[in-house]
């Protein structure tokens, strides 16, 4: 059986509760402006919704359009509107589907892996940089608790 908490630990629960909250409103808003100017390496106009289409895409290539939009839970005209920004700016091509000639298929081109890599390698020295300070337990930890954290949503 559960040992209930005491009022001042229910109350310092509730303050760690808004510091998180705090704390994870200002990490959003970095990450988004972050994300925003290392998009502009596939193409300046690129939203975000065309940048998660195209991650999927390259993750799970070749793929199906009908596949993006039930993956990303996302409307099937919003998912149509970013492959055709995506093809139009030569981020992604489409083959044939071997096994339905009626269908296609949607891959990354060359140019967007290797904006993929330079995107990547970015935000892996960023980390590194704010990480740098930080010891291997600590970054053990921080990773395991953001897991469990996320898990939860």
């Amino acid at each position: 059986m559960p040992v209930p908490e005491s009022p001042e630990s229910a109350e310092a629960r509730g303050a760690y509760s808004l510091e998180i909250e705090e704390g994870i409103a200002t990490l959003y808003r970095a990450s988004k402006a972050r994300a925003k100017s290392l998009l502009a390496r596939f193409d300046p106009d690129l939203p975000m919704a065309g940048y998660l289409v195209l991650r999927y895409v390259m993750a799970h290539e070749p793929v199906r359009a009908g596949g993006i939009s039930v993956a990303l839970d996302m409307d099937k005209s919003a998912v149509s509107r970013q492959i055709s920004m995506l093809r139009e700016s030569g981020l992604l091509l489409s083959q044939p589907d071997p096994d339905d000639g009626r269908a296609s298929l949607l891959i990354s081109s060359d140019s967007a892996k290797t904006a993929l890599e330079s995107f990547r390698a970015d935000l892996k020295s960023d980390y590194q940089r704010i990480l740098e300070s930080w010891d291997t337990d600590e970054i053990h930890t921080f990773a395991a608790l953001l897991a469990k954290f996320n898990a939860r949503f």
